[in-house]
This record gives structure tokens, sequence and C-alpha cells, in this order.
């Protein structure tokens, strides 16, 4: 006898086991290595070839990137409506020798094929992968489903009570409910119909839906002029950007199907409904204004990027805050300084907790140490600057003057033309999606400290 709640338990020891759900090998070895810094003097090194048209890469506008559970690189083009799919070798994937296929990420169409614009995407640890079209809804799309099918689904329930009544319910509200009741299921009916709205792009979460939008009204929330710049999640919530309201909005995971998939699993699928705001509107540390990219930390503190003020990186929970005080320069963090960035719009993670913001309005990406102390510039140029300064020599008692010429290195961001994204893979390359030049570039640290495996 299985309840469903059990299944949700399940479900979630496949994915611990498998390593996010995949019961085939994955298609890179990137996520198996730990890397660690070794020693010495070093800088970002340029990656060649750019993923760029002159290479055969076809990115009208790469809007957002991110470093999928498998090691693929998955590319939002925001004016092609398609995510393009790269390994990390370079080659674009649409269906590879371990059963992915990717080929519905080409040209993004919703239930009703509508284009779905991307304009922020993010991959969850169930490979859910969320895309958001600048619109008041979220899209998900299943990897793993694509990768071994969908043979039916459960469409109603058939349960026992204590007393030994038996009852079919299609709800899932009513199953949990009479489950708390201690009712238990004996049997499942099943259908074949209607099978592929699975493996396209739905919605997962709707604003202007009747009932969701009631909750989100709760929260003050304007449930038609949402617009979604970016995403996160954490377990089984999910986080949604708001800048038209200022807001960061927390998404619960809910079962609405149970699947049984081609490899013959039974899982459930999950669409969203709002819980709260996660961030309160403000100016100040912790606070949201006109935010933009997100991601979460190992300790499950939420990073995120805002165009408005004051400070353009927070760090929301997890262990230690970045630190502010205004009287005080030396004790305030490098990442929290207020003209540090112009349009801060993405930020991104390593492995080894480093933060990489992506400040799109100086054209270069920023690194820093997990402690928000400035570590690199990446993407710009380092440029020899000839000049010249006059030296002053006491002879005797007066002074002769001199006039020597020296040179000095800068570092100036001419590579970069409006970088909205940044993601980091396990290995420490570092991919920057260059909007305005229609490319995709890679950076890695010079060998004089480099990421390694440790033995």
């Amino acid at each position: 006898m299985l309840r469903l709640k059990q299944y949700l338990s399940v479900w979630l020891l496949v994915l611990a086991i498998t390593g996010c759900g995949i019961k085939v090998d994955l298609p890179t070895e990137t996520a198996e290595f730990d890397p660690v810094f070794g020693a010495g003097d070093t800088s970002y090194i340029r990656i060649s070839p750019d993923w760029d048209i002159s290479n055969g890469y076809a990115f009208a506008s790469p809007w957002d990137i991110i470093v999928g559970a498998d090691g693929y690189v998955f590319i939002a083009d925001h004016d092609q409506a398609s995510i393009h799919v790269i390994s990390t070798s370079g080659e674009e994937v649409i269906n590879d020798d371990f059963g992915n296929h990717f080929g519905a990420l080409l040209n993004l169409l919703d239930e009703t094929g509508a284009s779905i614009i991307p304009q922020a995407i993010h991959q969850d640890d169930r490979l859910n992968l969320f895309i958001a079209d600048s619109s008041n809804r979220l899209m998900v799309w299943n990897q793993y489903l694509n990768n071994v099918g969908v043979d039916s689904i459960a469409t109603s329930v058939r349960l026992e009570s204590p007393a030994g009544d038996f009852l079919w319910v299609s709800n899932f509200d009513s199953i949990t409910a009479l489950q708390e009741q201690n009712w238990t299921i004996k049997s499942i009916g099943w259908s074949d119909e209607n099978l592929d709205y699975w493996l396209a792009p739905r919605a997962f979460w709707d604003a202007s839906d009747s009932l969701e939008a009631i909750e989100v009204a709760r929260h003050f929330i304007d449930p038609v002029n949402i617009h979604i710049t970016g995403i996160s999640s954490l377990g089984d919530r999910c986080f949604v950007a708001d800048p038209n309201s200022n807001s960061i909005i927390e998404l619960q995971y809910v079962p609405v199907a149970l699947l049984l998939t081609g490899a013959g699993d039974q899982i459930l699928v999950y669409s969203g409904t709002i819980t709260r705001r996660a961030v309160s509107t403000g100016f100040g540390i912790g606070t949201v204004n006109d935010p933009r990219g997100m991601t979460h930390g190992k300790d499950g503190a939420l990073f995120y990027t805002q165009w408005g003020e004051n400070f353009s990186v927070h760090k929301v929970g997890g262990n230690n805050g970045f630190k502010y005080d205004q009287n005080d320069p030396t004790a305030t963090d490098d990442i929290m300084e207020i003209e540090r960035y112009d349009m801060a719009s993405d930020v991104s993670l390593d492995v080894l907790g480093n933060i990489y913001v992506a400040d799109t309005g100086h054209d270069r990406i920023q690194q820093f140490n997990p402690s928000g102390r400035f570590a690199f510039y990446i993407g710009m140029n380092r440029v020899l600057v000839d000049s010249s300064y006059i030296d002053s020599i006491l002879i005797g008692s007066e002074y002769e003057y001199i006039t020597r010429d020296t040179t000095y290195q800068i570092e100036v961001a001419d590579i970069l033309d409006g970088p909205r994204s940044v993601a980091v893979d396990a290995t420490g390359v570092v991919y920057i999606a260059d909007t305005k030049h229609q490319r995709v570039m890679r950076y890695r640290l010079s060998t004089e400290l480099d990421y390694t495996t440790e033995e």
C-alpha cells in the first residue's frame, strides 16, 4: 500500500542516489571535479575560439547563460525564441548518446503555439529547466522526462479507509486530505492521452490565473504587470525576481500529476503557487529594488543583483552576510561598494563559493572571494600606457630637473559589450553572455593559479 506522499519521498531518494534523477551516464565529467587553488600570481585568460558566428554559432542575442546539472551550457537566446545547448567542448547538442533530447528548446512554443521569448533560465535539482519570458508567467521544461519519455499519467487513485471503505479520487487535494485521515492507496488508474504536454515547455506558474492572481494580490503585487527577470530554486521552492513591484517572490512546488515514465518510474510533476515575498522592498542591505539575476549558495543564502539603489549585490540568509559601514570605508566589503557597478545584471557562484557579477554597464565581469573581497576583473585587456614624469636632483644648492620616460599597466574594458550573464562550470571555466556582440566568451585562470583535481 503506497501513499502519494511516499512517491515524493521515493523520488527525492532517487534524486539523491542518481545525481538529480538521470539514470544514465552523464554527458560530461565536469561535475566530478573538486577544484582547489594552487599558488602564484595569476589572471584570467581568454579561451579560444569564441562561440560566435565566425566559428559557426548563430546566437542573435544571448541573454542568460547557465551550466546545467550534467555540465551542458544552456544559453537563452532572447531574439530567436530558443535555448541553445552547448557541450563544454563547444558542440551544439540536440540529441546525445545518453538519451537527452533538446529539440523542443530550439523553437520555444507554449501550449497555445505562441513563441516563448526567453529572458532568464534556471535548472533545479529535479532537472526542471525554468524559462521566464518577460511576462507574468514562468514556464518549465523537464530534461529527465525528455530523456526517458512518459508512458502514462495517473487519472485517478483508489483509496481504502481505515474502516475498509473504497473510493476513487482524481483530485490531488482530495487525495492528500484523505491520506491525512489514514486512507491508503490501493491502486492507480492510468491513461496514455495528452502525454506530449509533459514533454513540451508548459506553464509552471501563471500570475494571471484566477486563483493565483488572488494570492498574488494578497502580497501587494500586481498580477498583470509582473515581469520576471531572474530565477533560482532551493529544495521545493522557486524564487523569481520582479522589478516592476520590486519583489522577489517565493513559489512553493505543488504536485499536479503523477507520471509513469518510460523507465518505469512513478514521479510527481509540479506547478508553483506564491507563498510570500522572500525579500522586502527597500533601499538598504537585504532589501530589493529593481532586481535582476539570482542564485543560491550551498548554505542556502540567496544572492541577487539589482539595478536600483543603493547596493547592486545582496546576500540574504545563509551563514555570514556582507558588511557595509558608511562611516568607515575600510570596514566595508568590496562587493558592497555603492559606486562599483553600473547595471549589475547577474550573479553566479563557483564550487568554491567565489562570486561572479556581470557588471553590464561597465562591460566587464567582477569576481570576489566568498567574503566579498575583490579578486579579478574578467573580460578586460591589459595595456601599457606610455608616460613621463619630472624628477629633481639636488646639485649643490640648486635643483636640476630631469624628464624621465616610463610605462605602466592598466586594464581596459574593450572586449565585452553589455554582458548580461555569467556562469561558471565545475572546472572553473567562466562563460559570459557577451550580448551585444552576439557571442559567448570563455575564460579561465592562468596555469600559475589553476583549478586542479585533488589527489
